[in-house]
């Protein structure tokens, strides 16, 4: 047991720190410029290793997406009768910040930096390279068809009836604007949430009248 647990802190390292020096590579020499043997180097592993942890150099940047928007439509399919959509992206809101506070926290207690700001450190790629921020828009159409069908069923309407797709071009347009923002600023996302939350509701109300 004391074994398998070690094994997996240097995992946990690993990967913590190929995901730190992929993105300040792609942040200071661009996407497509930073190669995988670079990735290696710079996070003295091989390149062999760097692809075992991560398939895909964009999955570096990207990994964390899909199981974030997995549980957001596993909260939506279970909703309680008369929950709104906003009030799901609240709710997941507030436990993807906790999942992330624990993943790091567990980083930490497993070696990796405390300086290892993953949130920041992955916004500053993106919002540096054209590349990273039209496959991060890619990355979001399942969280855009997962919301216009919540809104849909708040509305009475059909997923691709246009106020469905109008209200969740808007809330995955205010998502990765807030999620930006937050690590930018270092806030809490469900904080700048909130302050984007009363705009969108406005807009979804004028789309029921």
């Amino acid at each position: 047991m004391a074994t398998s647990n070690l094994r997996e802190r240097k995992k946990e390292r690993t990967r913590a720190t190929i995901t730190r020096v992929a993105l300040d590579l792609f942040a200071r020499d661009g996407f497509a410029a930073t190669t995988i043997p670079a990735i290696a180097e710079a996070a003295e592993v091989s390149p062999r290793t760097v692809s075992t942890y991560f398939p895909s150099k964009e999955g570096i940047v990207f990994d964390v997406y899909q199981a974030a928007i997995d549980r957001f439509a596993q909260r939506l399919a279970v909703r309680a009768p008369g929950e709104q959509t906003f009030d799901v992206l609240r709710a997941w809101l507030h436990d993807e910040e906790s999942i992330q506070l624990g993943a790091e926290a567990a980083l930490v207690h497993h070696g990796a930096s405390k300086d290892d700001d993953f949130p920041r450190l992955r916004e500053a790629a993106i919002a540096s390279d054209e590349d990273l921020w039209g496959l991060q828009r890619g990355y979001m159409r399942p969280m855009k068809r997962h919301v216009a069908r919540g809104i849909a069923q708040d509305l009475g309407e059909e997923p691709d009836s246009l106020p469905a797709q109008i209200v969740a071009e808007a809330v995955v347009s205010t998502l990765l604007a807030v999620n930006a923002h937050a690590a930018r600023e270092h806030v809490a996302t469900t904080e700048a949430f909130e302050t984007a939350l009363a705009f969108l509701r406005e807009g979804l109300s004028a789309l029921e009248t």
